[in-house]
């Protein structure tokens, strides 16, 4: 099972690497709205995605399915290279290395977590006003931000509801795979499935104006930091799916979450490209 929600999680990735290139594009040219062919394919293309993503978690564990997605990424830049912008660097192919070796580090650490703990009402209502409260006041200082410097928070908090919301997912899932029908009269997972709705919107929303400010220069990158890095730190926390926890393991988590900001740092700068030469 856990392999099969792996390649879940890979192809969850292709889905939102290629849906957000052409969801781009179209922003890009001034268009989106469903009017444009490449929006409906971007949008459904997500919808696939999310429902590969929903399976990957229902399989397995949201610590080793949600770090996956920053493929997405790299992903991205390919098919927007294939959709008419700059070739890929040198640099960039090895920004995108640097972010597989690192997800390969942080997977052999990790290894099999294990089954998750039901997620209580009383935590998922205080995490979920936490990030609400440290979400509003981000967004709204940064609306007096310049067009980066916006974009980035706008996809930091939307990374940390996507983050949130596969947490969410994870936990409905497993509470109806133990209690089957009950799940539907069980308050801990209506209320975790009440609050998934709305945290995955904010995220959606959040990147399409993300988008709207910078392209994806700055905020995509950030969303697919602040999502794996909210969805481990969640998944251990309240769920409390096992991970090595030794000072040693803490470095070498620290190493390869840096190694993959690295990477994702780099192949960004390339990303930028999008906003040229797509017409």
């Amino acid at each position: 099972m856990l392999a099969l929600s792996i390649c879940l999680a890979l192809a969850a990735a292709v889905g939102y690497g290629v849906a957000t290139a052409l969801e781009h594009l179209a922003v890009s040219a001034g268009a989106g709205g469903w009017r444009d062919p490449r929006w409906r394919s971007g949008i459904l293309l997500d919808g696939v995605a999310v429902l590969l993503q929903a399976a990957a978690l229902a399989t397995g564990p949201v610590i080793l399915v949600q770090p996956c997605l920053v493929l997405a990424l790299p992903v991205a830049l390919l098919t927007a290279w294939r959709l008419g912008a700059a070739r890929p660097t040198g640099v960039q192919y090895g920004a995108c290395g640097l972010i597989v070796a690192g997800l390969a580090a942080f997977f052999v650490l990790v290894g099999d977590p294990g089954d998750n703990d039901p997620l209580r009402l009383r935590t998922t209502l205080v995490t979920a006003a936490v990030l609400l409260a440290a979400g509003t006041a981000v967004l709204t200082y940064a609306r007096r931000w310049p067009p980066r410097a916006r974009a980035t928070a706008l996809g930091l908090v939307a990374g940390c509801c996507a983050g949130l919301a596969a947490v969410l997912l994870d936990a409905v899932a497993a509470a109806a795979h133990q209690l089957g029908r009950d799940v539907l009269t069980d308050p801990d997972a209506v209320v975790a499935a009440v609050l998934l709705v709305p945290s995955a919107a904010a995220s959606f929303v959040l990147l399409q104006l993300a988008f709207a400010a910078d392209g994806l220069g700055v905020g995509y990158p950030a969303d697919l930091i602040a999502d794996p890095i909210t969805a481990v730190l969640l998944g251990a926390l309240l769920l409390h799916e096992d991970i090595p926890h030794t000072p040693r393991d803490y470095a070498v988590f620290g190493l390869s979450l840096l190694v993959i900001v690295a990477g994702v740092t780099r192949v960004s700068s390339g990303v930028t490209s999008m906003d040229r030469g797509i017409s």
